[in-house]
């Protein structure tokens, strides 16, 4: 599924897993689809090459998610995995 959506806000989430202590990047996005938005946002589960390629410059991008994973993360929140597919209407090199 591929979604251009508008990165509101870039957070962490940090947790003990079964392994020890674990920090998961986020971005909470909300979808700009022309027709057939979702009504509310979602977080996305930005992997280490794309923390690495985007940390502190998403917020406020208009980005096209490539959605592979739709689950619930805590509290019941809509969580998306994928790749970046285009950041601020470039094309993602992976």
């Amino acid at each position: 599924m591929i979604a251009p959506c508008e990165v509101l806000e870039e957070l962490t989430e940090d947790f003990i897993g079964k392994r020890g202590p674990k920090t998961i990047a986020l971005w909470v996005c909300l979808d700009r689809s022309p027709t057939g938005a979702l009504r509310s946002t979602f977080d996305y589960e930005v992997t280490d090459d794309e923390q690495e390629k985007f940390a502190g410059k998403a917020k406020g991008k208009l980005i096209e998610l490539s959605i592979s994973e739709i689950r619930m993360g805590f509290g019941g929140r809509a969580r998306f995995k994928g790749q970046v597919r285009k950041f601020g209407g470039e094309e993602v090199q992976h």
